[in-house]
């Protein structure tokens, strides 16, 4: 089993591009094409669609592609391991975070951490709910940075309270209002985001059995703050994300103090996790016990 032919296909499938496999792994195109050839003609049948825009797995390649995630982690964990009983901090460390935690903690996080461990590698992926969901159980990342409901994930490690606030026009009619009811999102014309990009969101509105009033519904968070803005209509959107907004718009806390919960979601036990992940988390934590 080459593992390096393995870790040209699944970077090749990430990427959708035989030229961008080449620049990440530092191969020619031509050498990523030939070792995806080489292992589709161990396995005996193809894994890869090659296409005028691109690549994409087949049905076949998308089947395997959960195993030879675990297979990359594992020969990754047995080095790390090794430099590890060796004294030596070495790694690589697979992170996918929400919107909100990339832009807010993490520029200051990964600059100190580099710091003090630089021979080890962090690759961060920006995702919403859904995204990081499938990151987790496809083994793409080794643990998330992002929010669960009470019982949903077996193994979450909290890191702090995050308040979700009403946002409004800084001109609304209840901007005068000490909190806002969540009544007021029914009525009042909302600018809400997909349910596969904030569950925390959408909980929020089904615990409470409100149907919000929805007259925009945008993926991107920034887009939702500026409509806000525009005077478009009402959001409801976590504390941490709108902060640096507060200048130009109103944020009040909404009826029943909701919070979400921002913490470390993996697959398995810390116990059971790399030499690089294990320093990471207390860091994250230590830092995020300091700063907020």
């Amino acid at each position: 089993m080459s593992i390096n032919k393995i870790k040209a296909f699944v970077t090749a499938v990430e990427y959708g591009s035989l030229t961008k496999a080449a620049e990440q792994l530092d191969y020619t195109q031509p050498s990523i094409s030939h070792m995806i050839s080489s292992l589709e003609m161990d396995y005996g049948f193809s894994l890869l669609i090659r296409g005028k825009n691109g690549v994409k797995p087949t049905e076949n390649g998308k089947a395997l592609l959960p195993i030879m995630h675990e297979i990359l982690k594992g020969s990754q964990l047995l080095n790390e391991m090794v430099n590890d009983i060796n004294g030596l901090d070495s790694g690589k460390i697979q992170i996918g975070a929400y919107t909100s935690v990339c832009v807010h903690w993490m520029p200051t996080v990964l600059n100190l951490f580099n710091t003090k461990y630089p021979k080890i590698e962090v690759q961060l992926y920006e995702g919403n709910s859904q995204e990081i969901k499938l990151w987790l159980e496809s083994g793409k990342i080794d643990f998330a940075i992002g929010t669960t409901q009470i019982d949903e994930h077996p193994h979450f490690i909290p890191l702090m309270q995050d308040r979700m606030l009403a946002i409004l026009p800084k001109d609304h009619r209840l901007a005068t209002c000490d909190s806002i009811p969540l009544k007021a999102f029914s009525e009042e014309p909302c600018i809400m985001p997909y349910e596969d990009s904030h569950h925390d969101v959408q909980f929020i509105f089904k615990q409470a059995k409100i149907t919000p009033h929805i007259a925009y519904q945008i993926r991107g968070d920034e887009a939702i703050i500026a409509m806000v803005k525009k005077g478009l209509g009402i959001s409801l959107l976590s504390e941490l994300l709108i902060k640096e907004h507060l200048p130009e718009l109103c944020a009040k806390p909404i009826e029943g103090n909701y919070v979400r919960t921002l913490g470390i979601l993996t697959t398995s036990t810390v116990n059971n996790l790399s030499p690089s992940t294990k320093k990471f988390i207390p860091f994250l934590q230590d830092w995020v016990q300091e700063n907020y």
